[in-house]
């Protein structure tokens, strides 16, 4: 089960190394729900010495802050283009299971 609440005390610690102009895109109400929700026992820093794909941040983080910076931060040119890539990724992701588990070679024994 995903733990939402540490997960909001991820993603508003990370926000908070947003510059000014792309933390004032993303709505109030987004970021009162993030703070009214987040663990309030739960503990996460983030690291400024370290980039950001070094923070060991939770998968869920990163797809909360994939949406935050795809609809709210990202211009229009931008938005279209991770649109398209993850688009992509989940073609990519649908076609890989297919091969996995298609039934005409689920039990074919491997040579």
């Amino acid at each position: 089960m995903i733990d939402y609440k540490k997960r909001f005390v991820e993603v508003d610690e990370i926000l908070k190394y947003l510059s000014k102009k792309d933390f004032s895109k993303i709505p109030n109400e987004l970021l009162n729900l993030i703070k009214e929700n987040k663990d309030s026992r739960y503990i996460w820093k983030y690291n400024s010495n370290k980039k950001l794909k070094e923070q060991n941040i939770h998968k869920d983080t990163i797809a909360i802050l994939s949406y935050i910076n795809t609809e709210f931060i990202l211009e229009d040119k931008q938005k279209t283009l991770m649109k398209n890539i993850h688009e992509f990724n989940e073609m990519k992701s649908e076609k890989l299971k297919k091969q996995k588990f298609n039934p005409e070679n689920l039990f074919k024994i491997n040579n």
